[in-house]
């Protein structure tokens, strides 16, 4: 059903046939490729201060250094993870009567359907993960709701190059074999897992955190963590097999650094970075620009079913640790709201995590009576309905893309009518403010 969904939507929309799909942040991840593959300069030499309106922000997203180097913002790890798709677009361009220049349509088009590919892997390992403790109808339950209920469906329906479903596959896959590692711990899970873990971390960096769940696996108690410490001594040897393949995944990057910049790290966002004493933890629940439970509330109930999980349930501590740092730090970044987007999305990139706590809540419901189920599935019908339709409204502008406020919120609270919208009662946040750290 979520593959049938995604293909009507992308076929609906047809955002490749609108040069729309390789766009603002998706630029940047795809920038490796045609800066590799065509122009053969990952320097990015070819552009000079006269020709860069041809270029910046148009067909490569990078930054300035100091000494004027051109270095691509964001890391390879997307370029990476597009690069199968990239290469049958290549092949099949020039046959096909297209522009070989890595940004025609066809180009477009493969970019965009492998945000499908990757989704419908996530999908299945996050079922098998699920499997591991639930049956066969609270995990398809759980499934569902993930995918309909939630922002992932925006960032799978429709801008589906963007890093979340990528993530949220890969760390899928990460927490179904980490449960794998812990049963046999082989060095081929062991390879398994530091493959998986380096292409995440090659996707965002600072999404090393999400190494805390296989850390934390099965670890209840102080007297856990003894034990997890005396395992991973005892397997040393798949502890160091980890951290080479790790740092072998990693390495492109670094030598790209060192080629372009010279030197083997370097940060590329330039100004923009963390505020870890002006954190904005209430905004990035709760506001109506992009609080998390306003337009995904879907999650308040994941978050419940942190209660429901069983004491010994061997990823409940990973749940406890990983989601307030995690929350610590997004409400922690300079522009908290993610700019133009929907709901908070960088949590999309923990929901495989969160949804064995919503798996929890949905498998103690056959506890209560049958009137109270009738309630709790209607909550949950509306939640499902409400990310439905609020999506759809995001996607026409009916939900603006960063300015949204309780009054303009509730002026055009279901309806896709645009003639409702009031531009007055909008708050547009001031970035050159935020990158300071100096809110409006």
């Amino acid at each position: 059903m979520a593959c049938l969904t995604i293909i009507q939507v992308h076929l609906n929309l047809a955002r490749y046939k609108f040069d729309n799909v390789i766009k603002w942040d998706v630029i940047g991840y795809y920038s490796y490729l045609p800066a590799t593959f065509i122009e053969k300069d990952v320097t990015l030499s070819f552009i000079t201060p006269e020709n860069k309106i041809k270029y910046n922000g148009i067909k490569y997203g990078y930054v300035d250094d100091s000494k004027g180097n051109h270095i691509i913002k964001y890391s390879m790890g997307m370029s990476v993870l597009y690069a199968p798709f990239f290469f049958v677009a290549h092949v099949l361009a020039s046959p096909l009567g297209f522009e070989a220049d890595g940004y025609s349509a066809i180009y477009e088009f493969f970019i965009e359907f492998s945000g499908l590919f990757y989704l419908l892997i996530g999908l299945w390992y996050l079922r098998k993960l699920l499997l591991q403790f639930y049956d066969e109808k609270v995990t398809a339950i759980t499934v569902g709701l993930v995918f309909f209920g939630t922002n992932l469906l925006y960032y799978s329906a429709v801008e589906s190059p963007m890093t979340h479903a990528y993530t949220f596959s890969l760390f899928s896959m990460l927490l179904y074999y980490t449960f794998d590692f812990y049963k046999k711990a082989s060095f081929k899970n062991t390879m398994v897992l530091a493959f998986i873990f380096g292409l995440i971390l090659l996707v965002r960096p600072l999404n090393i955190l999400l190494i805390l769940p296989f850390l934390f696996f099965n670890v209840s108690s102080f007297n856990d963590v003894k034990l997890r410490v005396a395992f991973l001594i005892n397997h040393y040897k798949n502890a160091l097999l980890f951290i080479a393949i790790t740092f072998l995944m990693v390495l492109p990057q670094l030598l790209y650094y060192k080629y372009v910049t010279g030197n083997y790290f370097t940060f590329s966002y330039g100004k923009e970075g963390f505020f870890f004493n002006q954190f904005h933890l209430l905004d990035v629940l709760v506001s109506f620009r992009k609080g998390w439970f306003i337009y995904t509330p879907l999650m308040l109930l994941a978050l419940y079913g942190i209660t429901k999980m069983k004491s010994n349930h061997p990823f409940k501590t990973s749940v406890l640790v990983l989601l307030p740092i995690y929350l610590y730090l997004v409400s922690s970044w300079w522009c908290w709201w993610y700019g133009g987007s929907f709901s908070q999305r960088s949590m999309i990139d923990i929901y495989p995590l969160l949804a064995l706590p919503l798996a929890a809540f949905i498998f103690q419901i056959n506890e209560f009576s049958i009137n109270k189920q009738k309630v709790i599935f209607t909550i949950i019908t509306l939640f499902v309905l409400l990310n439905i339709f609020q999506t759809v409204q995001y996607k026409y502008n009916i939900i603006d893309f960063d300015g949204m406020t309780a009054k303009e919120y509730v002026q055009v609270f279901g309806t896709l009518d645009d003639k409702r919208i009031d531009t007055t009662l909008l708050d547009k946040p001031d970035y050159e403010r935020a990158v300071l750290g100096l809110d409006k």
